[in-house]
């Protein structure tokens, strides 16, 4: 019996982690003006993020939204602050959902041929020397190519510590 109820304590839980997270980021999605401006409008198409970006990346429910101005990247937050300027040639992000809170949601931007990992506040948690960056489901692997080409693998944590692969 006491497992029952610890089971039902925990669903309790995990479904206020979640109701909780969506008043904190609720669902936005790329709109566009009659201008041909990109930002993000929230499910009764109000503007939550103006439009004056000439592309956008795609939904996100995580506080961390994709935004172009003359071919270069960068990423707003929910109130369209600046989390990195645009002036990168890329920027990717990703929500952990197997975390259950978007506490650990992890972006990267490019500049020329490097990568760096950043996080949802806007600061680097890594240096750019990551010739590829891999990030899929809470795991944030990288590839970096010695002086002949040859890659070598890894992956960094949420804290932004480095674990080589053998």
């Amino acid at each position: 019996m006491k497992k029952v109820y610890l089971f039902v304590l925990m669903a309790f839980v995990q479904i206020s982690v979640l109701m909780a997270q969506e008043e904190l980021f609720p669902m936005i999605y790329a709109g566009q003006d009659e201008n041909g401006k990109w930002g993000y409008v929230d499910e009764n198409d109000q503007w939550i993020i103006p439009p004056i970006y000439d592309a956008v990346m795609y939904e996100s429910n995580g506080g961390m939204y994709g935004v172009c101005k003359k071919g270069k990247w960068g990423l707003v937050g929910q109130k369209n602050e600046k989390l990195l300027n645009v002036i990168y040639d890329e920027v990717y992000y990703e929500i952990d959902y197997t975390e259950l809170r978007y506490l650990a949601l992890f972006g990267a931007a490019r500049k020329g041929d490097k990568w760096a990992f950043v996080t949802i506040q806007g600061a680097f948690v890594t240096p750019f020397k990551y010739d590829e960056i891999i990030m899929h489901f809470g795991k944030y692997e990288f590839v970096v190519r010695d002086e002949n080409g040859v890659p070598r693998k890894g992956y960094i944590d949420k804290l932004g510590n480095e674990y080589w692969y053998r």
